[in-house]
């Protein structure tokens, strides 16, 4: 008989790991609260990159000196409440150290370049199978720079990537004019990565992806996952809002939402909750392809229903109410290179959406076996890349639950083990 596995989380990891899981052979459940690719799933609001160049960590050497252009201005890409931030003060202390070296950016960059470096290929498989092929392109992605200070101050990351088997090419201000007549502000140029992708409509891939799995077999249950049931080290159940279930495996899958349930077991990663903001724009297509503006960080994806912009980070708590001021923020910088677009979110043709980003102090997720328990594994804290990183993710979360063996940080940089479990937690 095979084991039977709980996937806890229905956003795209925990959906590409069910779909995984089930091809080698096990009989996989998935819980959440949420349907897959409702609003309220963090995967609805998804930039929609697959790409291939999203390695390079936010955290590098010179990022202390960039805070003021991130914290300063009604349009900056970060704000938040000062309060929760000082109370997480190791959290982004460690956040800002893991960047602090050019080998520690290599270390992660590399890392990230095993999940990220055939991401648009592998969706492009995946959604063939699922039937989804119509919601994936692969016309490649553009980081635009206002001037040749702003390329050259990123020169070296793009040297990086290519070192690590990343495609790019530099266009210039007349190419790049000849390829997007749609950004009408001038800029000294823009590099184009001709291996990357995007999705059009995240929310109905996430939601296609999930009928694909229950053609396959898979069992969907609605349901809040309280607490994990175990005993001699091993899972035996999930305390669940629909009551008691029992399980031979799971993998926690939860996203930002993932912490409560690793401390319950010993680990302790060092998760927090972004709160990321989305407008969208129903508008005739000015774009080609996604577009990251570097000097605002913001991305512009062409979506089936419009233009998404994208890039606002808040730090906050969790539970609080959203500030749409970050969405207006979005908004306003779009005036900066579409001048015909609507200038405020209540204006008929615009919609807008806040949802929660997990991330990791030091920007790489956790993927791997549990510290204490031998029948439980992880695969959460993604940060930006989740819906890129998928398909890769779902592949190492089968090798751990096949291996069932720990790995250490020197093996697997996503190693639970990199972090200390919680001492005053007796599994």
């Amino acid at each position: 008989m095979s084991v039977r596995v709980a996937i806890i989380g229905g956003g795209v990891i925990g959906i590409t790991t069910a779909i995984e899981l089930n091809r080698l052979g096990y009989d996989v459940v998935v819980l959440d609260r949420n349907e897959p690719g409702s609003r309220e799933a963090a995967s609805f609001g998804n930039g929609g990159w697959l790409c291939p160049a999203s390695i390079i960590p936010v955290s590098v050497p010179s990022t202390i000196w960039r805070w003021p252009t991130f914290l300063f201005g009604k349009s900056a890409p970060l704000s938040g409440n000062l309060l929760f931030a000082i109370r997480n003060a190791r959290h982004f202390a460690r956040f800002v150290t893991s960047g602090l070296t050019l080998e520690r950016v290599r270390h992660k960059a590399e890392a990230l370049s095993a999940l990220l470096s055939d991401s648009a290929d592998r969706h492009l498989a995946l959604a063939r199978k699922a039937g989804l092929r119509h919601l994936i392109k692969k016309d490649g992605l553009l980081y635009t720079y206002n001037s040749e200070h702003a390329f050259r101050r990123e020169l070296r990351w793009w040297n990086l990537r290519r070192d690590l088997g990343v495609k790019w090419t530099f266009l210039d201000q007349k190419t790049l004019r000849a390829e997007e007549p749609g950004i009408e502000r001038d800029c000294f140029g823009a590099v184009l990565v001709t291996d990357g992708g995007h999705c059009i409509d995240p929310a109905a891939y996430v939601k296609g992806l999930a009928d694909y799995a229950r053609q396959a077999g898979v069992q969907f249950i609605k349901a809040d996952v309280v607490r994990l049931m175990h005993a001699d080290r091993r899972l035996v159940g999930l305390e669940t809002s629909e009551g008691m279930l029992a399980f031979g495996a799971a993998v926690i899958c939860g996203g930002a939402h993932s912490r409560h349930l690793a401390r319950q077991i010993g680990d302790d990663p060092p998760l927090l909750s972004e709160r990321g903001y989305h407008v969208t724009v129903s508008t005739a297509h000015p774009l080609k392809r996604p577009v990251m503006f570097n000097d605002a960080l913001m991305v512009a994806t062409p979506m089936l229903d419009g233009i998404r912009f994208a890039g606002q980070v808040e730090i906050t708590k969790p539970d609080s109410p959203p500030n749409w001021s970050r969405a207006q923020a979005l908004l306003d910088l779009t005036q900066r290179y579409f001048g015909t677009l609507p200038a405020c979110i209540e204006e008929p043709g615009v919609s807008v959406w806040m949802g929660h980003r997990p991330a990791i102090a030091d920007e790489l997720p956790v993927i791997g076996r549990a510290t204490a328990m031998e029948n439980v594994h992880f695969a959460f804290g993604h940060g930006f890349t989740g819906l890129g990183a998928a398909p890769a993710t779902a592949v190492l979360a089968g090798q751990s639950l096949q291996s069932n063996r720990l790995l250490s940080p020197e093996i697997s940089p996503f190693s639970p083990q990199r972090f200390s479990m919680r001492t005053s937690r007796t599994v």
